[in-house]
């Protein structure tokens, strides 16, 4: 007997060691750079030992974000205990900042797992439904009716999830707590503004370009984003983008020599909308996220979370992506009268809302239309002092 539980405590310790190499990696290199030969390689043991304890990297990763979460609820019940109140959002932010990779890791599974086919789906799905639960019940003081405390969990989930996207592309730059302070001390003074969930309605969006008027180059673009949105960068062959846009090998190696060079071409035609100097220009694009077809939305989505990284190959051009976004909000509320001090903090927070949409969309469909969720945000930013 002694035998066993000698066994099982030797088990539990290298699945706890497992977990800690694949911690430091995912931080350093990102997730989808690093391997299950990589982590074995870091813990010293070899990858078919490394596969009786996690089968996928998959499983690592949910694995690593499960701990971390029991660790964050019992300090959300200890911290209830003591101060006989729940944590506002800005102090559950600064816990998971003085976590060390705490948010890398959230949010290289967001994007990831924004597909119903990857292995960590029902997980985030399960504590996105968990949370906005939560902050539902802790908005309907401030609300007129349901629906409107329902909107506005969906409106700070996006602005939580685009704060923590843009804070590892922008180190030092975002002050994600002293943002969602902020929210809470708005939400306090003008409480709840009255909105309507949305009527149901596919998540699927637009369909894409069709027939002749599609060049091959255009198909290629189209297959390697939709390999992207099922299974990232890293996980995406040029053999399956290939056999995605029904083309021969040889054929795309002439469109795109290298994956690398594949990567860069679809990150052009992905984010290559004409940002005009207009916030309503802005909002109008934000609000029209759940019209374009799913793929390339999960595929913007899934390139944004995993080139947080800055050793991933598109991590420089997708920074600079959002440096002009952050830029043209920051101009656009200055010229319409919102004090210089106030708008790069307000802009980053519209640029922040417009990304969370996105993933709001990717995980919950009709009821996170970013029209809806949007709401009247231009009004509320311009009623800034």
């Amino acid at each position: 007997m002694t035998r066993i539980r000698g066994s099982y405590r030797t088990g539990r310790a290298r699945a706890e060691e497992i977990l800690a190499a694949a911690q430091e990696l995912f931080i350093a290199e990102g997730y989808g750079a690093t391997s299950l030969r990589g982590i074995a390689a870091a813990v010293g043991i070899s990858h078919p030992a490394l596969l009786r304890y996690f089968p996928t990297k998959g499983d690592v990763l949910t694995a690593l974000v499960r701990k971390l979460d029991v660790q964050a609820s019992a300090w959300l019940d200890e911290s209830g205990d003591s101060d006989s109140t729940v944590p506002g959002p800005g102090d559950i932010a600064r816990r998971s900042q003085a976590t060390p990779g705490w948010v890398e890791l959230f949010t290289a599974l967001l994007g990831e797992a924004t597909s119903p086919e990857h292995p960590g789906h029902e997980l985030m799905l399960g504590r996105r439904h968990a949370g906005l639960a939560l902050v539902q019940r802790l908005l309907a003081p401030f609300s007129p009716d349901d629906d409107s405390a329902r909107v506005e969990a969906l409106r700070l989930a996006a602005l939580w999830d685009g704060l923590q996207i843009l804070s590892l592309y922008f180190p030092g730059e975002i002050d994600l707590p002293g943002h969602l302070d902020a929210y809470a001390e708005e939400i306090e003074a003008h409480g709840v503004p009255r909105s309507r969930l949305p009527t149901a309605r596919s998540a699927d969006g637009g369909a894409a370009e069709g027939g002749a008027a599609r060049s091959r180059r255009r198909v290629v673009i189209e297959a390697a984003a939709r390999r992207y949105a099922l299974s990232g960068y890293y996980g995406a062959s040029m053999r399956s983008v290939a056999e995605e846009a029904g083309v021969s090998l040889a054929a795309l190696i002439h469109i795109a020599p290298t994956k690398e060079a594949l990567l860069h071409l679809v990150v052009s035609e992905l984010f290559a909308e004409n940002l005009e100097d207009s916030l309503d220009w802005m909002m109008s694009w934000m609000s029209s996220i759940g019209d374009r077809p799913r793929w390339l939305n999960a595929a913007q989505v899934v390139l944004l979370c995993e080139a947080t990284v800055p050793s991933h190959p598109a991590h420089d051009a997708l920074r600079a992506r959002l440096a002009a976004g952050r830029e043209v909000a920051r101009a656009s509320l200055e010229g319409s009268g919102v004090a210089d001090d106030v708008a790069r903090p307000v802009a980053d927070g519209l640029v922040a809302l417009a990304l969370g949409s996105i993933v709001g969309w990717m995980y919950d469909g009709w009821e996170a239309n970013p029209a809806v969720v949007l709401g009247d945000t231009v009004t509320r930013v311009l009623r800034q002092p």
